[in-house]
C-alpha cells in the first residue's frame, strides 16, 4: 500500500507544479506589466528545443548509434554529455527566441516573462504531470487493480519497480518534486536574464556563460541516477544553493538591466 502521506505529498507537488507559474504570470503582470507574448515565447522554445529537438539527439544517441550509447555507460561522460546537451538546446533556444521572437524586448520584466514561460512549463510538464501519474498509479495500487489497469502496457518488470518505488520510498521524496520545480524556476528564471543581458549588449560570450552554467547544474542529477551519487538529499542541497544564487542575480540583474543602454 501507498501511505496517505505519500499521496498527500503528491497532491502538494502537483498544485504547486502547476499554481506556481499561474502565481507568478498573475504577480508579475500585475506589477510590472510583463508581456504575454515573452511567456508563451518562452513556453514555445522550451518545448521546441527541450522536449523535440533535444529529445531526438536522446534517442539517436542514447539508443539508435550503439557505439553512442556503449560510450555513455560510463557515468562520467553521460554527466558531461546530459549537461551539455541540456545547456547547449536551452540556452541557444533563449537566445533565439530572444533574438528573433522578442526583438526590441530587452528590459528585465521580459527577462523575467520568458523565464517564467520557459521555467513554468517545464514545471506543469515534469513536476506536475508527474506528479499526477504517481498519484493515479498509487490510487490503482491501493485499489489493488495497478497490474490489472497497467499490465498489458508496461513490461512487468517495470512495473514492478515502479510498484516498489511507490510504495518503498519516503513520503518526502515525493514533496521533494514539488520544491524542486521552485529551484528550478527560480534558476531558468535567471539564465533567461543572463542570455537577454548578452543579446541587449551585443555581448554572445553571455550565451557561453549560459550554456556552461547550465551543464554545471545538470551534473548532480545526472551523477545521482547513474548511481554515483547515492544520497538524493545531497542533489537537492546543491540545487537549494543554486537558487539562492540565481535569486540574487535576479534581484540584482534589475539594477544592471536599468544600467545597460538599449
Amino acid at each position: 500500500m501507498v501511505s496517505n502521506l505519500s499521496i498527500t505529498f503528491m497532491i502538494v507537488s502537483m498544485l504547486l507544479s502547476f499554481v506556481l507559474p499561474l502565481a507568478l504570470i498573475a504577480y508579475f503582470y500585475k506589477k510590472y506589466k510583463i508581456s504575454i507574448k515573452a511567456v508563451l515565447v518562452g513556453v514555445l522554445i522550451f518545448i521546441v528545443f527541450s522536449q523535440v529537438l533535444e529529445k531526438m539527439l536522446h534517442w539517436y544517441v542514447l539508443v539508435r548509434n550503439p557505439q553512442t550509447a556503449a560510450m555513455l555507460t560510463n557515468p562520467w561522460i553521460y554527466m558531461v554529455y546530459g549537461g551539455l546537451a541540456a545547456g547547449v538546446f536551452e540556452e541557444v533556444g533563449r537566445f533565439i527566441g530572444f533574438k528573433f521572437f522578442l526583438k526590441g524586448r530587452t528590459q528585465w520584466k521580459d527577462g523575467m516573462a520568458y523565464g517564467i514561460g520557459h521555467g513554468g512549463i517545464e514545471s506543469i510538464l515534469i513536476g506536475g504531470m508527474m506528479s499526477l501519474q504517481y498519484i493515479v498509479y498509487s490510487n490503482l495500487i491501493n485499489s489493488g487493480m495497478f497490474e490489472k489497469t497497467l499490465g498489458a502496457k508496461v513490461p512487468i518488470g517495470s512495473l514492478e519497480s515502479l510498484k516498489q518505488v511507490l510504495i518503498s520510498s519516503s513520503p518526502y521524496y515525493f514533496g521533494v518534486i514539488g520544491v524542486e520545480r521552485v529551484l528550478a524556476v527560480t534558476f531558468h528564471i535567471a539564465l533567461s536574464l543572463l542570455v537577454l543581458y548578452g543579446v541587449k549588449n551585443r555581448k554572445n560570450i553571455y550565451l557561453l556563460y549560459a550554456i556552461v552554467i547550465h551543464a554545471l547544474f545538470d551534473f548532480p542529477a545526472a551523477l545521482f541516477q547513474t548511481g554515483q551519487i547515492k544520497n538524493v538529499w545531497i542533489v537537492e542541497f546543491i540545487l537549494l544553493v543554486v537558487a539562492l544564487i540565481s535569486l540574487i542575480f535576479i534581484i540584482k540583474s534589475k539594477y544592471m538591466f536599468s544600467k545597460s543602454k538599449d
